[in-house]
């Protein structure tokens, strides 16, 4: 392993074991400066690619053909007037870009609502019962259709619920907890797949897997360390 790499893999695996370092049950330094080590990061190479994409986009345009891209400037001029905010008695100013990007955002959204998670959530809701499909696809259709309308019923607040009606709903919540619970056992499957993967990168091959041994112990007895000898050192190194 080379230094450079070997420098990599070891802040990696300082950053890594030391969000996991939160498992001990309090703060740990090694906590506190991974979250600001991630968070700073993150935010260092968003602001990179912004101007970036300020660079490219903006001030090319209007510094090779200004009188085809005009509208660019207008656009500029209003990011800029966002940062207005930054002076209390000139904030006012940033009302009118935030405005705007409210009002187109909200107009863009609703149109995208309307199609994407109304329109096509209908018509993929109108599936064949009958004609000659396989026996399972009938089946499944049938069971699309028929949960859709009881999870319907299950939102009517005008009247109550008995009868056929409220057996519908019951049979509608029902439906919706197997679905909120398809869902999180899909979210978590696939956190336990980023959480193996993460592994097999501190545990393979045997140079990661000794520098994981080495942060671990690292880590762990300066934690215990800090919270039983030097509790007030360790309030301090873990700012809220």
């Amino acid at each position: 392993m080379e230094g450079l790499e070997l420098i990599i893999t070891i802040v990696a695996t300082f950053v890594c074991l030391g969000l996991f370092s939160i498992l001990l049950g309090y703060d740990t330094p090694f906590f506190a400066i991974a979250e600001h080590m991630f968070v700073g990061i993150a935010i260092g190479y968003m602001f990179i690619m912004k101007l970036d994409y300020l660079n490219n986009n903006v001030i090319s345009r209007l510094t090779t053909d200004f009188a085809n891209n005009a509208e660019w400037a207008v656009y500029l001029v209003l990011g800029l007037m966002l940062y207005a905010r930054l002076v209390p008695r000139l904030s006012y100013i940033a009302r009118l870009p935030l405005t705007i990007v409210a009002g187109v955002g909200v107009a863009m959204n609703s149109r995208t609502t309307v199609f994407t998670s109304i329109l096509r959530n209908v018509n993929a809701t109108i599936l064949p019962l009958l004609g000659d499909a396989p026996l399972i696809d009938k089946f499944t259709n049938f069971a699309v259709v028929f949960m859709v309308v009881t999870i319907l019923t299950s939102f009517i607040y005008t009247r109550e619920l008995k009868g056929p009606l409220g057996t519908s709903a019951k049979i509608g919540r029902y439906a919706l907890y197997a679905g909120f619970g398809a869902l999180f056992a899909t979210t978590f499957v696939g956190r336990v797949g980023l959480f193996t993967g993460r592994m097999e990168t501190l545990l393979f091959p045997a140079e990661n897997f000794q520098i994981s041994v080495i942060v671990f112990f690292i880590i762990l007895l300066t934690s215990l360390y800090l919270k039983k000898y030097q509790p007030e050192l360790l309030a301090k190194l873990t700012p809220d």
